[in-house]
C-alpha cells in the first residue's frame, strides 16, 4: 500500500486533535508520514503513536520532503492520490472555511470526528509534572484557578479575577504544555482563551471543575469548536462577559 502523508506540521492543539486520523490510517496497515516543524516536535515526543507512524522534521531531509513542500499550501477537500503516496492537506483547511477548519480536517481525511479525544494517548512524565507543580508554589493546599489569557496570535486580558488564587499558564523553561497536565487536573477551575490548552483539557477528560473559555476571534465565534468540544464548557464571546459565579 502507498504511504499516507498527513500534513499538519504545527499548532499543538491541532496535533492532538488529528490523532484519530493518524491512528485510523495506521490501523489499516499504511505507513503514515507525519512531518512536523522543529518548533512543534515536542508535541509528538509527548504522544504515544503506532510503530508505523513516522514524524520527520520539515527542516531536515527525508523521503518525500520535496513533494510535501510542493503540496504544502495546496487546499484539497479530499485526499490527493499520487502514484507513490496519498497526501492529506489538513494544515491550511482554514483558508477554505475558517469557521469549519477543525471539521474539515476530518472531512479531508474521510474519518469520523466523533470520539477524537479518545485517541489521544499522552506520554506523561508524572515526576516532571509534579516538579512543575511545586515550582509554581502549588503545594500549600490552597485552591487555585488556572488562567490562560494568551493564544498564538494575541493576549486577551481578563478584567475579572477568579475567586481562587490565580495561577497563569506561561512558558517555564524546561517544561512543555503537556507537563502542565497535573496543574490542570488539580486546579479548582480553569479559565482560558480558545487555544491548544482547550483541546488538551478535552483529551484529559477534565469533568470535576468549572471550565470557562473565551473566544479569541474578532468578531467572536465558537463555530470552529461547536462540534469538537464535548466537556461542559462555559462559553464567553468577550472577556468582560467572563463570570466565575
Amino acid at each position: 500500500m502507498k504511504p499516507v502523508i498527513i500534513f499538519q506540521p504545527g499548532m499543538a492543539g491541532d496535533l492532538l486533535f488529528i490523532q484519530k486520523i493518524v491512528k485510523t490510517y495506521a490501523a489499516g496497515g499504511r505507513r503514515v508520514i507525519l512531518p512536523v516543524r522543529e518548533t512543534h516536535k515536542w508535541v509528538y515526543d509527548a504522544l504515544v503513536m503506532p510503530d508505523n507512524v513516522e514524524t520527520p522534521t520539515l527542516e531536515h531531509d527525508f523521503e518525500f520532503r520535496d513533494e510535501i513542500l510542493f503540496l504544502a499550501d495546496k487546499i484539497a477537500l479530499s485526499p490527493i492520490e499520487a502514484n507513490a503516496y496519498t497526501f492529506l492537506s489538513l494544515f491550511f483547511s482554514w483558508r477554505y472555511a475558517p469557521e469549519q477548519t477543525m471539521d474539515l480536517k476530518y472531512q479531508v481525511s474521510g474519518v469520523e470526528m466523533d470520539g477524537w479525544a479518545d485517541h489521544v494517548t499522552l506520554r506523561r512524565d508524572l515526576e516532571k509534572e509534579e516538579r512543575l507543580f511545586r515550582e509554581l508554589g502549588l503545594d500549600d493546599g490552597v485552591p487555585y484557578a488556572l488562567i490562560n489569557e494568551t493564544c498564538s496570535s494575541r493576549t486577551i486580558p481578563f478584567p475579572h479575577r477568579a475567586p481562587e488564587k490565580e495561577v497563569r499558564l506561561r512558558m517555564v523553561e524546561g517544561y512543555t504544555l503537556i507537563d502542565w497536565s497535573t496543574v490542570i487536573e488539580r486546579a479548582a477551575r480553569i479559565a482560558t482563551v480558545d487555544t491548544s490548552i482547550v483541546l488538551l483539557i478535552e483529551a484529559l477528560k477534565i469533568t470535576d471543575k468549572p471550565l470557562h473559555v473565551v473566544s479569541r476571534y474578532e468578531p467572536p465565534s465558537f463555530r470552529e469548536l461547536q462540534n469538537v468540544l464535548k466537556l461542559e464548557w462555559l462559553f464567553y464571546f468577550r472577556p468582560e462577559h467572563l463570570a466565575y459565579n
